[in-house]
C-alpha cells in the first residue's frame, strides 16, 4: 500500500480495510481534482487534516468549505467517529497563468509595442520571442512572468 495520505502512520489502530478505504478514496481524489491529504495529528481528541487542493487541467477547483466536507466524508468511515478538524488549502492560481499568446497579442496591440520593443528591453532573440508571441513554442513560468511583468509594468507607468 501506497501512502497517498502524508503521515497516514499516525492513524493508530486501524484496520487494514480502514486504511484501505482511506488510500481508495485518496487516490482518487488526488488523481481527479489533485487533492491530496496530510495528518497533522491524531489523538484522542480527533484529527487534524491538511487538504490541499493544487493546480489541475479540468480548472475546477474546491473552495473552503467543499475541501472541509470531503476530508471529513472521507476520513468520517473511521471507526468510533472521531471529531475531524480541517486546514484547508485551497489552489490559488498564478497571476502569470494567465499569459498565453493571445494575451500577449492583445496587450502588444493595447500598447503599440512591436517585437523589437520587446527585443530591445530583453535582450532575448526575436525567433524565441515571435514563437512564444505566435503560440508556436511552449511557455514556461519564467517566460510568462516576463510576459507579464512587462506588460503590467508599461500599464503601471501608463504607457
Amino acid at each position: 500500500m501506497t501512502d497517498t495520505i502524508k503521515h497516514i502512520d499516525k492513524l493508530k489502530g486501524l484496520e487494514p480495510k480502514d486504511l484501505a478505504k482511506l488510500e481508495t478514496g485518496a487516490k482518487l481524489y488526488l488523481r481527479h481534482s489533485n487533492i491530496s491529504f496530510h495528518v497533522v495529528s491524531s489523538d484522542a481528541n480527533g484529527l487534524m487534516i491538511r487538504t490541499t487542493q493544487g493546480k489541475h487541467l479540468s480548472g475546477n477547483y474546491a473552495d473552503e468549505v467543499k475541501l472541509i466536507e470531503l476530508t471529513r466524508d472521507l476520513f468520517g468511515v473511521l471507526p468510533g467517529k472521531p471529531v475531524i478538524a480541517v486546514q484547508p488549502l485551497i489552489y490559488t492560481p498564478v497571476l502569470v497563468d494567465i499569459v498565453d499568446a493571445k494575451w500577449i497579442k492583445e496587450k502588444m496591440a493595447k500598447h503599440r509595442i512591436q517585437i523589437e520593443d520587446i527585443v530591445a528591453d530583453t535582450g532575448i532573440e526575436k525567433t524565441s520571442l515571435s514563437a512564444w508571441i505566435n503560440g508556436t513554442r511552449l511557455m514556461t513560468q519564467p517566460v510568462k512572468a516576463m510576459f507579464y511583468f512587462i506588460f503590467t509594468d508599461r500599464e503601471s507607468k501608463g504607457k
